[in-house]
């Protein structure tokens, strides 16, 4: 990896400063910048003769070259893919090899699974990255020596992380806020520091509580400690000893203020069998409905397990036809089928030493399940069109949120593939079961969101919260992100209030829909049937959970108006599950049902 790099323009002259632009370079195992020139050319490949070297196995010698110019004084980006084996991916989209591909800045380019990125107002200082200890410990005495003469004061902070906390995780965050001249260093494996330079007590202390969020939502748990120069020692040796001794007072009472970490009861026991089962190889199937964050459990895993460092390779098997899934998992080899100029290395092979993350197995195409046990049970993948098989050492996490036990006793999932994933099992509760975390969710959205934005923090109102805590959020922690972003645009203050959120739409979820009675039916009269539902009449079924799955999609139709693509979403399932179990159950598909409806109209008389 590139540490030092001078990048010169067309003219020749020195523009190391980078005019305002610096390309981010970022993947499981690297996290730096460097600064661009005002104009030139810039070289991205594995070569050392390029101008940003980077190890991404799937990057070619010379892979890319980013455009950097002016026209009419306006910056000009592009990246032009220099015929790699590969290809180069701008908006999630394989350029032509030799065409100049419009950027902006913000936007990702990504080469194999490292991701560039050109960003701008860049301020001058150099790489931001992680320092070893002994260089913290040496800026710590150069600005203990500074303070001195000029009587100023600084703070020094210790984060100590109870799980395991790779720098690949860690650096970002610390790199998002923490602008230079402040300084950030790894003190141990679980261990971070950071030196805060000309800094306010009162700043210092929200930037500790921002990150704290930060971390918080990426599901690291760590404790913090915060000392003062001069107040709290006069040497470095003095306040990192001030700060490790708050450190060990903060890990024996954990009621303090200083402790950062998850808060919600619901999740600690599934956060502690994950914890165990990270130390371990075993193959884990995560459940939970769609947006609790099965995929965020997942990263958490390989971020603990001591496979963290190297890749974590995740494959949404929803998303692609089964041709397209078995290229993306096993490659393939040149020739190997029409259009395939260039071999390929799949995801399983690429992901060698590290975690393969398989959301939505319970998607997954038959033929495609007998191809991955295969893989699973052999750890060994053949590509398309190649001869001889290839070994495999990776770790197989899965999600669903489908019931996989039903769709094995259907057919629709093989049962010696399930029993192979699921050594250990995980559900995940949905967010209605974990309301004490919507509170503190909501903070770390409507943070962020500002942040996005570029305004002012906003807090959220006594009564907002309420309607927030009352909700059912069948979306999940999804649906309660997307609903604090859509307020933050619509609140002018600082305060975000019930008129910002969608009421409209957060309404009861099923079992707890109000019942409704029609005209001519008395008070004496049974519960009619909810308003919206098709008239229809099913037999019941010999089965009580088949019966219980039934009402609960009627339930979920009945809430949604009967739209099968609503409904699904409320179940946590895709609309393809969805029509599959209405043929099951014999339930008239709501354009059916209505169709029905209008003959049973067309035959009354009308009064």
């Amino acid at each position: 990896m590139t540490t030092e790099t001078t990048i010169t323009d067309d003219t020749g002259s020195d523009a190391t400063d980078g005019q305002g632009f610096h390309l981010l370079v970022m993947s499981l195992e690297v996290f730096w910048s460097q600064p661009l020139p005002l104009s030139g050319v810039v070289t991205v490949g594995r070569s050392s003769k390029c101008t940003v070297q980077i190890e991404d196995p799937m990057s070619s010698r010379e892979h890319a070259k980013i455009h950097v110019g002016l026209a009419a004084g306006v910056p000009v980006l592009t990246i032009q893919d220099a015929g790699s084996a590969n290809g180069t991916r701008v908006r999630d989209v394989v350029i032509k090899p030799g065409e100049p591909a419009s950027i902006q800045p913000g936007e990702a380019m990504m080469i194999g699974s490292t991701v560039l990125m050109v960003l701008q107002d860049r301020p001058t200082g150099g790489h931001r990255r992680i320092w070893p200890h002994a260089y913290f410990e040496t800026r710590v005495e150069e600005e203990c020596a500074r303070a001195a003469k000029s009587h100023a004061s600084f703070a020094l902070a210790r984060i100590r992380f109870s799980g395991a906390a790779p720098w690949t995780r860690v650096t970002p965050i610390l790199a998002q806020e923490l602008a230079a001249p402040h300084v950030f260093a790894s003190y141990g494996p679980k261990d971070y520091e950071i030196l805060f330079i000309d800094t306010r007590p009162g700043e210092a202390v929200a930037l500790m509580q921002k990150l704290a969020q930060l971390f918080r939502v990426s599901g690291l748990e760590a404790q913090s400690a915060l000392t003062w120069y001069p107040n709290d020692g006069r040497s470095g040796d003095a306040l990192l000893a001030a700060a490790n001794s708050s450190l060990k007072k903060v890990a024996g009472n954990a009621t303090t203020g200083d402790h950062i970490g998850p808060h919600a009861s619901a999740m600690q026991s599934v956060r502690a069998i994950a914890t165990r089962a990270a130390s371990s190889n075993i193959n884990v199937l995560i459940l939970g409905e769609s947006g609790v964050g099965k995929d965020v459990l997942a990263r958490l895993i390989h971020q603990m397990s001591r496979r963290a460092g190297k890749p974590f390779v995740a494959l949404n098997c929803a998303c692609l036809t089964e041709s397209l899934m078995e290229s993306e998992l096993f490659g393939h080899d040149k020739s190997a089928f029409t259009g395939a100029v260039a071999a390929k290395v799949g995801l399983f092979e690429s992901a060698n030493g590290g975690t393969v993350f398989l959301d939505e197995i319970g998607e997954m195409p038959p033929a495609m399940q007998a191809k991955l046990l295969q893989a699973i049970e052999l750890r060994e993948v053949r590509p398309v069109g190649a001869v001889r098989s290839r070994p495999i050492d990776v770790r197989f996490l899965s999600a669903t949120n489908v019931d996989i036990e039903v769709a094995v006793e259907r057919g629709a999932f093989r049962s010696d593939l399930m029993y192979r994933l699921n050594t250990l099992t995980l559900s995940v509760p949905p967010l209605r079961e974990r309301r004490d975390e919507i509170e503190t969710l909501t903070g770390t959205f409507a943070a962020q969101a500002c942040r996005d934005a570029g305004r002012e923090p906003a807090t959220v109102s006594a009564e907002a919260m309420e309607c927030l805590l009352g909700y059912r959020w069948p979306g999940n922690i999804r649906e309660l992100k997307n609903v604090i972003e859509r307020a933050v645009i619509l609140c002018d203050g600082s305060e975000i209030l019930p008129a910002h959120l969608p009421l409209d739409k957060m309404r009861p979820g099923p079992g707890e829909l109000v019942q409704v009675r029609d005209a001519g039916e008395g008070a004496a009269g049974g519960p009619a049937p909810r308003a919206g539902r098709p008239s229809f009449n099913l037999p019941p079924l010999d089965d009580p959970e088949e019966e219980s799955e039934r009402q609960k999609i009627l339930d979920a139709l009945d809430a949604c108006a009967w739209s099968q693509t609503r409904a699904a979403d409320l179940l946590g399932i895709s609309r393809r599950t969805m029509v599959t179990k209405l043929d099951y159950y014999g339930i008239p598909r709501p354009q059916k049902a209505a169709g029905r409806n209008a003959a049973l109209l067309a035959d009354t008389p009308a009064e």
